[in-house]
């Protein structure tokens, strides 16, 4: 097919196109929620999504945030959304053309819970005899380390620059009671005062988060805890087996009759790093050409990634009070991410694990037929989407196979060898200019303050399907239901356990079969 050919059926495929890929493999298209059955057991290894941009303008900042541990009801189970113990959470970040790793952010988290002897009548409140976690008196810090130019993969056991320790975690958004008995928001006034403020009116708030935003030793920050999962999506009909809403497919008639699409991640929270660094931390001479977009250049390029890795051998521990585990052997890695779709919507599932398991480094080898194949464009043709448009077989065949546009896509048009060691599921980010996905991937940013700057759903589905990242595909659900901070952490605060997320009354009760 030519290539005026192909642009001229970007808006014949439009809306239903879109759609029917994110139903047909991206069940979660734009991050990795629980996308490979390796991570459904071991949700501290399960990162969603990553961010990596820097600040607008002078450069002068680069933001990295790691999401992981998904999916988490505000108000479920007594203890919360906790740190997890016994994992590394790594930023990789390579420059220029190489996928190695030339500085290294990583983040280990540490409870600490001390024993004592069972209860008796006379104890006072608090301590390990309580039912909730935030009455024991445990605590949750974070130590930060800096790696720079190691070679291969020695960061797994090597010691790195300890730039910040013993840092407070961002404690959990459970309620009212909690926000003045634990964390002292505000006067408490027991149910004996006539008087429900203490028990409906919750305190925490922007202000008490920022007290957990610590500053590092090379001129960074950091926070980490848990916020409003950032990410969108109609989640619902995907999983019905294309069950989409009409608003998703271009508006024909045989489209669920819903009035409006639903985000299945409205009112969940996720467990989140956000890590700021001084770009010279990075670039130590200043970033090459600064300002300045120079097309065929690399020299500016950060390749960035996020992995997680935990001891390979795992042992129960009774006296662990925390894990009930205790780690030893080599460290291994468990999960990773970098680019949007990469795992969820690209690689097939018998290599999900072998994904998380692996190192950017071989992606050529190991995941290049799923890219240069997409079996997306396949389940369109047998679900007939092509057929129902008219679209010549002919077309069809050149999106099915030979993707190099989607490569060139995400190595930003640059030249970088299509090899292992340099072509990998990274962000790339030309630092050397406004970052704007695919260049770098900014949370928030949008046109109003619940939007990201780039729908990144569009721009890889667009890409993906019709072979133009700018088609304009699948926007769906393209707002979140908090408000992005416009400044750092940028993430939203957690919903609280006790007046929001999910639940309901059950009353009336729900048919077996809904009604139309």
């Amino acid at each position: 097919m030519q290539q005026p050919q192909r642009q001229s059926l970007v808006k014949r495929l439009s809306q239903l196109i879109a759609a029917t890929l994110l139903a047909t493999g991206m069940a979660a298209h734009a991050s990795s929620h629980r996308e490979a059955l390796a991570v459904l057991n071991e949700p501290c290894a399960d990162n969603t999504d990553t961010y990596a941009w820097v600040s607008r303008g002078s450069h002068d900042k680069l933001y990295l945030i790691m999401n992981f541990n998904p999916l988490h009801e505000p108000g479920q189970g007594n203890q919360g959304l906790r740190a997890c113990n016994g994992y590394r959470y790594e930023f990789h970040i390579g420059m220029g053309t190489s996928l190695d790793s030339k500085v290294i952010y990583r983040v280990e988290f540490k409870n600490t819970l001390v024993p004592e002897a069972p209860p008796t009548a006379n104890d006072p409140l608090g301590g390990g005899n309580e039912l909730l976690w935030q009455l024991t008196g445990g605590t949750e810090t974070m130590r930060v380390s800096r790696f720079a130019n190691l070679a291969g993969d020695a960061s797994r056991d090597a010691i790195g620059r300890v730039i910040g320790n013993e840092l407070k975690v961002l404690p959990n958004n459970h309620g009212p009671q909690t926000d003045r008995l634990v964390y002292g928001l505000g006067p408490f006034a027991g149910y004996d005062s006539g008087d429900p403020a203490s028990r409906e009116v919750g305190l925490y708030n922007q202000a008490f988060v920022d007290t957990f935003i610590h500053p590092l030793a090379n001129g960074g920050r950091i926070i980490a805890g848990q916020f409003d999962d950032p990410y969108q999506l109609d989640e619902k009909g995907i999983f019905d087996l294309v069950n989409l809403n009409r608003g998703d497919l271009g508006g024909i008639a045989g489209g669920r009759r819903a009035s409006t699409l639903t985000d299945v991640f409205t009112g969940f929270n996720v467990f989140s790093i956000a890590l700021e660094v001084p770009i010279t931390d990075i670039f130590p001479n200043g970033i090459p050409h600064n300002g300045q977009l120079v097309a065929n250049s690399t020299d500016s390029l950060l390749r960035i990634h996020t992995r997680i890795l935990r001891q390979e051998t795992q042992t129960v521990d009774p006296t662990n009070i925390i894990t009930g585990l205790r780690g030893s052997g080599r460290w291994v890695q468990v999960g990773r991410n970098a680019l949007p779709l990469f795992n969820a919507g690209l690689v097939g599932t018998q290599r999900h694990t072998l994904y998380l398991r692996s190192s950017p480094m071989n992606d050529v080898t190991n995941f290049g037929a799923d890219i240069l194949n997409p079996v997306l464009v396949r389940n369109l043709d047998a679900l007939g989407v092509y057929k129902a448009l008219g679209v010549p077989a002919a077309t069809v065949a050149s999106l099915k196979s030979n993707r190099t546009d989607i490569i060139n896509a995400i190595n930003l048009g640059r030249p970088i060898p299509v090899a292992d060691g340099f072509t990998g599921d990274v962000i790339t980010l030309d630092a050397a200019i406004d970052s704007s996905f695919p260049n770098g991937r900014v949370l928030g940013g949008g046109t109003t303050p619940n939007a990201h700057q780039v729908n990144v759903n569009t721009v890889l589905i667009s890409l993906i399907g019709a072979g133009d990242p700018s088609a304009g595909l699948a926007k769906g659900v393209e707002v979140n239901d908090k408000n992005f901070l416009p400044r750092f952490p940028f993430l939203a605060p957690a919903h609280q356990g006790l007046l929001q997320g999910h639940g309901g009354n059950n009353l009336p009760t729900e048919p077996d079969i809904p009604l139309p």
